[in-house]
């Protein structure tokens, strides 16, 4: 009970809720399925260890950073590691692509982040307030804590699937009652972890709320 505790509180801490209920994600994942937006990427997948080797590889940057970038016609997520949290894409921020269960390096995806803007990103609803879905920033100690506690739950886990929702106003779960208003209409992810694959089949575990969005 104890660890339990500890680690809600650690979680609580970094700006993610630990293992979103069932029932509020099925409604943030219906209500992005219903804006029925061409390209819109309804998952992605990271296979773990490579998405520790990327964390080891630049553990000399302080942020991990989500952009939602459109290539081609398709959502994609960008991922770069950076000195800061701030969207400007810098020329020394190290750039990745969450590519079809891939993870490609790229040069520079600005022009990417440009044509989401532009082409999917426009066509999404909007906050209340016109904020902009196009960043989601952690630090590299905070994933790190994150797979450290995620791997208490599931010692065996071997990948991260991401579903990407869209936030409204709900009752289902009080506590979080207030911050799901506040988000209304933002779209982010919420992140399962993948283990035990047996003829090329995963078991998934709970959903975590990975929403730290900054526009």
């Amino acid at each position: 009970m104890e660890l339990e505790k500890l680690k809600q509180e650690k979680i609580d801490g970094i700006d993610f809720a630990k293992k979103i209920d069932k029932a509020t994600e099925n409604r943030f994942i219906e209500n992005y399925q219903k804006l029925r937006i061409d390209g819109l990427t309804e998952t992605f997948f990271i296979d773990l260890k490579t998405f520790k080797g990327l964390l080891k590889e630049n553990e000399n940057k302080q942020f991990c950073k989500f952009y939602y970038i459109q290539k081609g016609k398709a959502l994609s997520l960008g991922l770069s590691f950076s000195d800061n949290d701030q969207c400007p894409i810098k020329s020394d921020d190290k750039k990745y692509i969450l590519d079809d269960k891939s993870v490609i390096e790229e040069g520079d995806f600005t022009s990417f982040k440009n044509n989401f803007m532009k082409g999917i990103g426009a066509k999404l609803p909007t906050h209340p307030e016109n904020k902009k879905d196009t960043l989601i920033s952690y630090s590299l100690q905070e994933i790190n804590d994150f797979l450290e506690l995620m791997k208490v739950d599931y010692p065996d886990i071997n990948a991260l699937k991401f579903y990407m929702f869209q936030y409204s106003p709900n009752n289902i779960n009080q506590r979080l009652s207030a911050r799901f208003t506040e988000r209304n209409k933002r779209i982010a992810f919420c992140v399962h972890a993948l283990f035990n694959k047996k003829n090329n089949l995963y078991s998934e575990g709970d959903g975590y709320d990975l929403g730290n969005l900054r526009p």
